[in-house]
């Protein structure tokens, strides 16, 4: 019998329910895929991923390329677009709703940040920049973490969760993704 590793009591800790055969799956997939030579110097991701994923070298040996987070996700912003679960931004908006997670059967996607990697920022067509009186990215972020200042915005980037929901409720398109 294998002994229970890290894996199976971060499950435990998680209360994640998680059934045999996806707990069996989940083991015999990091088993199964040859180890990726690991390199010491840090990887800097050039693209957003969901908010729960795990460091981007554990990533790497923990996905499997399932697919199960990108059926999961209700936004339909996750795709495995370079092997690995990235957001699709641009086309939507991220609510961590954590159904990602819940799919994941290799707990890749189990970590305890709560980031994409992304930031807001405003550009130069910000409709309060023009003297209009806006303010749906401020109602629009979960995080508080945009505020108003005359004649513009200011983003808090250790707040901001890069979910892009104030990109989505920008009327004037003014506020880009961009990574950290």
């Amino acid at each position: 019998m294998r002994d229970k590793d890290e894996r199976y009591y971060k499950a435990q800790l998680n209360m994640q329910q998680c059934s045999r055969r996806g707990l069996f799956r989940g083991l015999w997939s990091g088993v199964s895929k040859p180890m990726k030579a690991t390199s010491t110097a840090l990887t800097v991701r050039s693209v957003p991923r969901p908010p729960t994923a795990v460091d981007d070298d554990l990533l790497a040996r923990l996905c499997n390329q399932c697919g199960a987070c990108v059926t999961a996700c209700p936004q339909h912003i996750i795709g495995l677009f370079t092997g690995l679960p990235e957001l699709a931004l641009d086309a939507n908006s991220c609510t961590e709703c954590g159904e990602c997670q819940k799919a994941c059967p290799t707990l890749a996607l189990a970590g305890t940040g709560h980031s994409t990697g992304a930031k807001a920022s405003a550009s130069g067509m910000c409709i309060r920049q023009m003297g209009a009186s806006c303010d749906d990215c401020v109602t629009a972020c979960p995080h508080q973490a945009i505020s108003l200042v005359p004649r513009g915005i200011d983003v808090n980037a250790e707040m901001c969760s890069g979910c892009a929901q104030c990109r989505v409720a920008c009327p004037s398109s003014a506020i880009q993704m961009t990574m950290r």
